[in-house]
């Protein structure tokens, strides 16, 4: 099933330098392009983008479908939420990102409401004009809300019932979100699913291996061990021995163990992976078998049609 992105091919884009698109501002918005639909700024993003907002909304429609009338208020929750438009700068198509992919969703009017946060007032602030547009203003709305600063997400996660089932979806570019932040979240939202895209395939699989091995790469095994929320991973007997031989499949694995190990800690005991191409991981956690099972079913069909193996 192909999403309804509203994708296009931005003409403008195809008349730039490939290497324009590499070149964004302190916001992590393109420089030179705007959106051809709506004038306003974009996000550069690489081609497997796709294929993680499929997941998402695949997965938001059945939480939202399959729910809806079983608690007291339905919310979606997403951190590091972009401007809500994004060009894929390997075929110059611009189509919706995950805020508005799941904004649009059919699914969407089953919320009671949806909080988007992102650390840039300006993103924000060009995510709001766009969900105003599309008349989704009183559900819908754009915050300013850091990931790395917890009680930036504390005041907003007040707004919250506290008898409402939530969705919760944290998408960093990076291994930088503090596991303390994960702990505030879940124990404010006490009914809650979580999705994280785990950059695995990028930010570890270039980064682990000196951030173990060398002396200047601290603040790399700092930033590992914040994410991590416990410190010694990188210390481990077996660990150095993974990275003195250049193992990095296997120091992924490792990695990803030692978080699975944290969130279950926390009560998140029913969790699968799924590989975003070979860059990205989407990591699903709930408190709940019956969230499980909704997310291996939203998996049955992979982003390029096919049939997976559960």
């Amino acid at each position: 099933m192909n999403l309804d992105l509203r994708q296009q091919l931005h003409r403008g884009c195809q008349q730039s330098d490939a290497a324009e698109l590499e070149v964004t501002d302190r916001d992590g918005l393109c420089r030179t392009l705007v959106s051809e639909l709506d004038g306003l700024p974009l996000r550069s993003v690489g081609e497997w983008a796709y294929d993680k907002i499929y997941r998402l909304v695949q997965y938001f429609g059945i939480f939202a479908g399959g729910m809806k009338d079983q608690w007291d208020g339905l919310n979606y929750i997403e951190i590091g939420s972009g401007p809500g438009r994004c060009i894929i700068r390997d075929d110059c198509t611009e189509m919706d990102g995950t805020a508005l992919a799941v904004s649009r969703s059919k699914h969407f009017s089953s919320l009671k409401s949806a909080i988007f946060a992102d650390a840039s007032a300006r993103v924000v602030g060009i995510l709001n004009q766009r969900l105003s547009r599309l008349k989704l203003e009183t559900k819908a709305k754009a915050v300013v809300g850091d990931y790395e600063d917890s009680s930036s997400l504390r005041d907003i996660l007040r707004r919250l019932p506290e008898r409402s089932l939530n969705f919760v979806f944290i998408d960093p570019t990076e291994c930088d979100v503090p596991f303390s932040t994960i702990e505030q979240i879940v124990g404010q939202l006490r009914n809650a699913d979580l999705l994280i895209n785990v950059a695995l395939g990028t930010d570890v699989n270039r980064n682990i291996v000196p951030a173990i091995l060398s002396p200047t790469h601290v603040k790399a095994r700092e930033k590992y061990e914040r994410f991590l929320g416990t410190s010694g991973f990188c210390a481990r007997p077996d660990v150095i021995e993974m990275a003195q031989r250049g193992d990095h499949e296997e120091l992924r694995r490792k990695f990803a163990e030692a978080y699975n190990e944290r969130l279950g800690e926390l009560g998140y005991v029913h969790t699968d992976i799924r590989r975003v191409r070979h860059y990205y991981y989407l990591l699903f956690a709930s408190r709940n078998p019956k969230g499980l099972e909704f997310w291996l079913k939203s998996c049955r069909i992979a982003p390029d049609d096919q049939r997976e193996l559960l």
